[in-house]
Order: C-alpha cells, then structure tokens, then sequence
C-alpha cells in the first residue's frame, strides 16, 4: 500500500509541475502571440508585405509550429487543470475523480486536434 501511495504522489507533483509550466508559457508566450496576430499584422507594425494570409506571420515555418503547439498546449492544459481544481475547491469534491476524468479528456483530445491541423498545415505545404 505504501508503494501506491508514493507512486501517485511522484505522479502528482509531476502534473503540478506540468501544470506549473503552462502556466508559464500562458503567461509569456500568450501575449507574444496575441501580439503577433491581432495587434502588429492589423495595423502594419510588423515588417510583413501582406501577399499571404495572417497564419503565415507565426506557421510560415516549422519553429513557429512549435510556437504555437506549445502555446496553445500548455494554456490548454493550465487552464483545465485550473479549472477542475477551482471546482473541486468550490464544493464538487465527491465528483473529483469524474472531473480529472473529463478534463484530461478535454486535455487530450485538444492536443490530438492541434497536432493534427500543424500536421495538415505541414503536408499541405502552408509550414515549410
């Protein structure tokens, strides 16, 4: 029993740690790319000719691909965590283990489709 117990405890410090570094990029790399596309491109603060679309400006190549998979990976996976904490904490404790359930389901499945539109962007040639 003690061996379980330890093994979910290193498990859970690990998910907080996680938890801890999208909350990082959330509040680092967020801005930078709200920034990018809803500030500089509109109103030509950024040194760009305009020929293509706006989703040139940050996946015009694999690096900003990376940028956006960890960005939109980690703030994802922050603000869920956060969130079914912030109801276990309201009150929901007895539905801990179904909110875990569903949020890492959220989680998942928001990963896998992000994954896959870089992915389609990249064999479509949009990331070179």
């Amino acid at each position: 029993m003690k061996v379980e117990s330890h093994k979910v405890a290193r498990l859970h410090a690990i998910l907080w740690g996680i938890f801890s570094l999208g909350g990082m990029i959330a509040a680092f790399l967020l801005p930078v790319l709200i920034y990018l596309t809803a500030i500089a491109y509109p109103f030509n603060l950024w040194p760009f000719n305009g020929t293509r679309d706006i989703g040139f400006l940050i996946t015009g190549h694999r690096l900003g691909a990376l940028f956006i998979f960890v960005t939109i990976a980690g703030s994802l996976y922050h603000g869920i965590f956060r969130f079914q904490s912030a109801l276990t904490e309201v009150g929901l404790l007895r539905y801990r283990r179904a909110l875990e359930a569903v949020g890492y389901f959220i989680i998942f499945v928001g990963i896998i489709v992000l994954g896959y539109y870089l992915a389609t962007w990249y064999l479509n040639g949009t990331i070179s």
